[in-house]
């Protein structure tokens, strides 16, 4: 056999292993990137296309502009973007402490977008304590409607998170990978898994491989969830990660898609 064949081969052989996984993306991004400045910015009308190109079979999606502008122009933009979103497609919206009472499409001000499957907050950014006195009343109405809470791991700090996740145990957190490798925060990050079971932590930008495998050992493949920070990064680097991780492949239908489906499954819109 030659090289060729060699290549097309073991290339089959690897699509078939990644339509396997079913994958269901925690971490796209509309808009034009912040701290990337050669990243192209992606457009709603290009989503459908981008998620047949690399087999991704569902998506959350975010804006840029909740962190360039503020939360509400990032929710208003989801919301003009939601009329075009392809199936299976739903939206983070980002959120503010529920007090003082602001005006614009905000979590925690009655009924949002029916296609809200997340909140995100960006306590730094937008200048506020990840703390139950800021942000607890938000957080209850995340429970009551089954929203998971996801944050960057640049945006907080560890033991801001580790009070949220005590003083609300049916609030799923996700601790989210980007923008920089989670590379530092590593004693931080396995501590707080220890002994909050309601974190969970996307995988888009691990190390690699063996840090998924060290993951799954000490807590489960539940704690796992994929993303691929499209249109940043290219998803095959977080799609290899969990192929080559060495855990069954039931584990890596999890991470790859099973977890994130359940969270959405269970928002209450």
């Amino acid at each position: 056999m030659n090289v060729d064949r060699i290549i097309e081969k073991r290339a089959s052989e690897k699509l078939v292993r990644i339509l396997e996984l079913a994958l269901f993306d925690a971490n796209l991004w509309l808009g034009k990137p912040l701290f990337f400045p050669l990243a192209e910015e992606l457009l709603p009308s290009e989503l459908e296309p981008l998620l047949g190109k690399f087999h991704i079979q569902g998506a959350l999606v975010s804006h840029w502009d909740a962190v360039r502008l503020s939360a509400q122009d990032g929710n208003q933009a989801l919301m003009a973007a939601s009329k075009i979103l392809p199936k299976f497609v739903y939206t983070v919206w980002t959120g503010l402490p529920t007090t003082p009472r602001e005006q614009g499409p905000l979590p925690g001000f009655g009924p949002s977008d029916p296609l809200v499957r997340g909140v995100r907050l960006f306590p730094q950014t937008h200048h506020f304590q990840l703390a139950p006195w800021v942000v607890g009343e938000l957080c209850t109405w995340c429970v009551e409607h089954n929203l998971p809470l996801f944050l960057w791991h640049v945006e907080i700090r560890w033991d801001d998170v580790h009070a949220i996740a005590l003083a609300f145990p049916r609030l799923h957190i996700v601790i989210e990978t980007q923008w920089q490798k989670i590379l530092y925060h590593v004693r931080d990050l396995l501590s707080l898994l220890k002994t909050c079971p309601n974190v969970l932590v996307e995988s888009s930008n691990f190390i690699g491989q063996d840090h998924i495998t060290q993951l799954v050992r000490s807590f489960g493949a539940e704690r796992l969830i994929f993303g691929s920070f499209l249109p940043v990064n290219d998803p095959y680097a977080a799609i290899g990660m969990i192929l080559d991780a060495d855990i069954s492949p039931q584990e890596k239908a999890l991470i790859a898609g099973g977890n994130l489906r359940r969270l959405v499954e269970e928002v209450r819109t």
